[in-house]
Formats: structure tokens, C-alpha cells, sequence
């Protein structure tokens, strides 16, 4: 019995994190950016600045680098985008082409190329006219599509990151003063306090890593001869933040680019190939030197606690991830009955 009132709490719990997720995934988000920013305003409160004026440098400076990486960004990919419905036709003709002593053989095993009514080896029939041929949907204009949705989260998110630094150690606090017993206070305290750790290191270093990996990027790009380096160096820089998501859109941009460059196959996979190498030797060799043992979570639950938060959140879940995942491990670690959690999560 206990079991089942458990596994319908955690359905009710999830149903009702999907359904309300315009809410939550602000509030997290600016959770999130305050165990980073957090330190900072401490740093301000030193030198005898109010705690309220030190939230509003570092939040209006936070959104001047966030406005200005924007901006250096914006142009290239506007570019990218407007040349993204060719790029993909051409990508898609030179599949065809690749894809054609393929389909010559598979006919040939299945005994069709003799086939009533089809000429051997005759020429593939010509590709339809630019005019019959359906238009390739604009990713610049679904972007723009939810453009306003994406400028009332960062306000919600900004409002919320504000009051959060401004009140200072008042929720922490509160928080503590709700808990029963010195036990209890103790275990919150210690939770809290590790938890914004762990996060606030886990975004500096990934940030430290993302513009690493960026440099890297984005030289190996100019090195051969890959059109707007500076670009790619950027979004490697972005997307990076997100687990699993963010390298897979860049190599799939990275193809797709490659195939209105190159001719030869292996030039094709060339970038591609070449950014995979990069993110390999930065998951193995850099990544782990870096985090150091603070962040030790087993790969299996990293991955399946990014799908699922992909699933309930979408891109905001994915990015939320892993500092989910490693509130979720501290939790673990320090409350007893939750311990079999943070042995899940444990690498």
C-alpha cells in the first residue's frame, strides 16, 4: 500500500510539473542563476554596499553580457538562417546523389532492376523544379516565432534572480526557521549551503570549459577553411550548456554547412568529425580534472535525467539538468530516507 500512494504522488508530481511549467521553469532557472550570482553580491555586501544595489549591478551586469553575446551573435546566424533553406536542398540533392549506387544495389539484390516497364541502369528521373518543389520552412522565422514567449521568460527570470540576491540570506533564513529540530536545521543548512555550491561551481566550470572548447572550435574551423569561424566558436560556446542537445545540434549544423562547402565525401564529415574529436577529449580528459569529485554522477542517470526533463521542460529542462540531478544527489548524501537516490545518481 505504501508503495502505490508513493508511486501515485510521483505521478501526480510530475503531471503536475508538465502542466505547470511556465511557472516552475522561471522560478528554477532564477534558483539556479542565484546559487551562481549569489557569491558575488556577498562579495559587494564586503565592501559595505547594500545588498538590494548589489543585485542590481550584478543583474543588470549579467544581462549586458547576455545582451552583448547576443548581439555579436545575432548577425551570423540571421546570415546562417537566411541561407539555411538552400543549404539544406543542396544537403538533401548530394544525399540523393551519395544515395544512388545504394539504391542501383539494393535493386539489383531484390531482383528488380529488370523490372517491367524500367529501362537497367537507366538515369534517375530529374529532380522537380524549384517551383514544384515545397519550400523548406525558415528556421530563422520559427524562431522568431517565440520570440516573445523567450523575452517573457528572461523578464520573469530577471524580476525573480533580483529579488532573490536583494533579499540575502532572508529565504535561507526562513527557511531554517520552519524546520523542527536542531537535527533537521542542521540537515537543511548543510544541504542548502553544498547544493549552492556544487551548482555555482558546475556553471563556472562549464562556462570555463564551453569558451575552451569554443577557442578550440572555432580555430579548427578557420584551419579548414570553414566559412564564419567566429560563429561557430560562438554557438559551440551556447549550446554546450546544454547536456547531450547542444552538441548534437552543432554537429547537424556543422553537416549541413559542410555539404554546401565541400564536394568530396570526406571533407563533408570533415567538421563534424573534427568537433566530435574536440568534445571527446573535453568529456574525458578536461571535464573531469575540472569538476574534480564534487560532481560524480553515473552517465546512465545524467542521460535518462536529461530526457526526462527534455520531456517535461523541453530546451530550459535539459539546461536544468544536471544541477537538478546534483541537488537531487545532495539530497541523497544527507537525508537518510533518501539515501537509495543518492546511490542512483552516484558514479
Amino acid at each position: 500500500m505504501p508503495f502505490a500512494i508513493n508511486l501515485i504522488a510521483l505521478i501526480l508530481s510530475v503531471a503536475a510539473l508538465a502542466i505547470g511549467k511556465e511557472f516552475f521553469i522561471p522560478v528554477a532557472l532564477a534558483f539556479c542563476f542565484h546559487a551562481l550570482l549569489r557569491p558575488v553580491v556577498r562579495s559587494l555586501e564586503r565592501i559595505k554596499l547594500p545588498a538590494p544595489a548589489g543585485a542590481a549591478i550584478v543583474v543588470l551586469g549579467a544581462l549586458a553580457l547576455v545582451i552583448g553575446g547576443g548581439w555579436a551573435l545575432s548577425g551570423q546566424v540571421s546570415g546562417f538562417m537566411q541561407k539555411a533553406p538552400k543549404s539544406i536542398a543542396t544537403a538533401r540533392a548530394k544525399l540523393r546523389d551519395i544515395g544512388r549506387p545504394l539504391d542501383r544495389l539494393t535493386d539489383a539484390a531484390a531482383g528488380n532492376s529488370a523490372a517491367p516497364g524500367r529501362v537497367p541502369n537507366a538515369p534517375p528521373p530529374p529532380p522537380p523544379t524549384p517551383e514544384a518543389r515545397p519550400a523548406v520552412p525558415s528556421v530563422f522565422t520559427a524562431l522568431l516565432g517565440q520570440a516573445t514567449a523567450v523575452v517573457a521568460l528572461v523578464l520573469q527570470v530577471l524580476v525573480l534572480l533580483y529579488l532573490l540576491l536583494a533579499a540575502g540570506n532572508m529565504l535561507f533564513r526562513k527557511l531554517v526557521n520552519v524546520v523542527p529540530g536542531p537535527d533537521e536545521k542542521r540537515t537543511v543548512s548543510d544541504v542548502f549551503h553544498e547544493t549552492e555550491s556544487i551548482v555555482a561551481r558546475y556553471l563556472t566550470v562549464t562556462a570555463l570549459i564551453n569558451v575552451v572548447q569554443g577557442v578550440a572550435v572555432g580555430l579548427v574551423m578557420w584551419a579548414i577553411g570553414m566559412p564564419d569561424p567566429v560563429m561557430w566558436g560562438l554557438l559551440t560556446f551556447v549550446l554546450e550548456f546544454i547536456p547531450y542537445l547542444g552538441g548534437a545540434i552543432n554537429v547537424g549544423l556543422l553537416l549541413i554547412t559542410s555539404f554546401t562547402v565541400y564536394s568530396g565525401m570526406g571533407q563533408i564529415v570533415l567538421p563534424p568529425a573534427l568537433y566530435l574529436v574536440i568534445t571527446t577529449l573535453q568529456n574525458n580528459v578536461l571535464s573531469p580534472y575540472l569538476y574534480g569529485n564534487r560532481l560524480k554522477l553515473n552517465a546512465v542517470a545524467v542521460m535518462i535525467c536529461v530526457m526526462f526533463w527534455w520531456l517535461i521542460w523541453g530546451i530550459p529542462g535539459v539546461f536544468l539538468s544536471i544541477p537538478i540531478a546534483a541537488t537531487l544527489k545532495v539530497l541523497g548524501d544527507q537525508v537518510p530516507r533518501l539515501r537509495a537516490l543518492g546511490e542512483l545518481l552516484g558514479d
